[in-house]
C-alpha cells in the first residue's frame, strides 16, 4: 500500500468499488456541477464563485450537499466571504443547511432549516424553463412560476444576524415568521409571536 507525508492535487473523487463518485474535494476551478438524473440541472450554477470544498454525492451519483467557502477582495479592498455545510433533500435542495456570510464588515450566521417539496428538483427547474420561454403574459408566468416554486419555505434560523442580533426564528408551512426569539446588540432580550401577515399579537416584555 503507498503511503504519503503530503498530496497536491487540485480535485480529488473519492469512488465506490464501481467507479461512482461518493465524494469530491475541489478548488476554485474545478467546481462541480450540480448533477441530477444523469445531467447538470443548472449550467453555470456556481462556477464564477471564488469558492472550494467538498461535495457529497448519493449512491445515484446525485450532489447530496457539501461544504463550500471563499472569499474575494476587490480593487478598494471590500471583502466578501463566505462559507455553508448542507444536507439535501433526496432529488431536492439543502434542508439543514449552517452558514455564514459576510460583506465589508456586515457579518450574519447560523443554522437553518427548510421544507422542500416532494417532487424532484430537475422536474421543476423544467417547468420553471418552460414558463419563462412561453408567450404567456407577465403577471401569468409570475402566477405559474410560484406554484411551481412552492413548497420550498425556510421554517427555522438560529443564528446572528446583520443587526448584530442573536435570534431564533420559527416559521410556518407558508414561511411566515411566527415566533422570533432575539437579544439585540444592546444585550435586551425580547419575544414576539406573529400572525400570519407579520403583525405582532403578543410580546414578550409586554409593552
Amino acid at each position: 500500500m503507498a503511503n504519503f507525508k503530503s498530496i497536491d492535487v487540485e480535485e480529488l473523487n473519492v469512488v465506490d468499488k464501481n467507479g461512482k463518485v461518493r465524494m469530491k474535494l475541489f478548488n476554485n476551478e474545478h467546481i462541480p456541477p450540480i448533477i441530477m438524473d444523469g445531467k447538470d440541472i443548472l449550467p453555470g450554477h456556481r462556477q464564477n464563485d471564488p469558492i472550494a470544498g467538498i461535495m457529497f454525492y448519493n449512491a445515484d451519483g446525485e450532489e447530496c450537499g457539501g461544504l463550500i467557502f471563499g472569499n474575494k477582495t476587490d480593487e478598494d479592498g471590500n471583502v466578501e466571504a463566505c462559507a455553508s455545510v448542507t444536507f439535501d433533500q433526496y432529488k431536492q435542495d439543502q434542508v439543514v443547511q449552517m452558514h455564514y456570510s459576510e460583506e465589508n464588515g456586515s457579518r450574519g450566521y447560523g443554522f437553518s432549516i427548510y421544507d422542500r417539496p416532494d417532487i424532484p428538483l430537475s422536474k421543476q427547474l423544467e417547468e420553471d424553463q418552460r414558463v419563462r420561454n412561453s408567450n404567456l403574459k407577465k403577471e401569468e408566468k409570475s402566477e405559474q412560476l410560484e406554484k411551481i416554486w412552492q413548497g420550498h419555505t425556510p421554517r427555522a434560523f438560529m443564528g446572528k444576524n446583520e443587526k448584530g442580533e442573536v435570534t431564533i426564528r420559527l416559521s410556518d408551512s407558508k414561511g411566515n415568521a411566527r415566533i422570533q426569539m432575539a437579544v439585540d446588540e444592546n444585550d435586551v432580550p425580547r419575544m414576539e409571536f406573529l400572525d400570519e401577515v407579520g403583525n405582532v399579537i403578543y410580546k414578550l416584555p409586554p409593552e
